[in-house]
């Protein structure tokens, strides 16, 4: 199974999109074959205390994304039953949803549910121990130039990514001290644009 470029590009899309909308996630069915669950990512002070549990972990994977990932995930079927089983479930998010998107595809891979996850800036949602246990799930885990944020928490602490970055240069040009303006979803989606091919 590979994405393709148009299922990669409408999830960035519906990362953006989310921060506007009503609740912390959105369902997009646009694309037939797939359901793209998009979670909202770092927005409010609530998420900041979320960012910072990462002194504590359940099952090798922090603490405050999963409890974000679980209370998510509880909304989310309780309002769409699973979604349609017969579509490829596609877990997405920016920043904080990326994190969290990552952590969700941990806990529904033994239910047999197929799905596959797209990060944009995700920060590293856990240890070793998530990493073996979603290795054989396809994740496009996308940084955007110089992005700040991927490099938390300090790998120090234990944590690691799950999958290799697709590394996507710099959409609005290469600039010193732009570490922080590379962390924005629209650059993200702008980047991932001009990288992918038009479907």
């Amino acid at each position: 199974m590979t994405l393709p470029a148009e299922v990669i590009i409408q999830a960035a899309q519906c990362c953006r999109d989310v921060y506007g909308w009503k609740r912390d996630w959105l369902v997009d069915n646009s694309i037939p074959g797939y359901s793209i669950v998009a979670v909202e990512g770092t927005k409010e002070a609530t998420d900041w205390i979320t960012n910072i549990k990462f002194l504590f972990r359940s099952e090798d994977t922090h603490r405050g994304f999963k409890d974000n990932a679980v209370r998510i995930m509880s909304r989310l079927w309780a309002n769409y039953q699973m979604l349609d089983g017969s579509r490829l479930l596609v877990l997405t998010g920016h920043s904080l949803g990326g994190a969290t998107a990552t952590v969700m595809a941990d806990l529904i891979r033994d239910n047999g549910r197929q799905c596959a996850v797209v990060t944009l800036g995700s920060p590293r949602p856990g240890g070793r121990g998530l990493r073996k246990r979603i290795a054989h799930i396809e994740h496009h885990r996308f940084v955007h130039s110089d992005d700040v944020v991927p490099k938390s928490p300090p790998w120090l602490t234990g944590y690691v990514h799950t999958h290799p970055p697709i590394k996507l240069a710099d959409a609005n040009g290469e600039k010193w001290f732009d570490k922080v303006s590379d962390h924005d979803v629209g650059a993200y989606c702008d980047a991932l644009a001009l990288t992918l091919p038009a479907p």
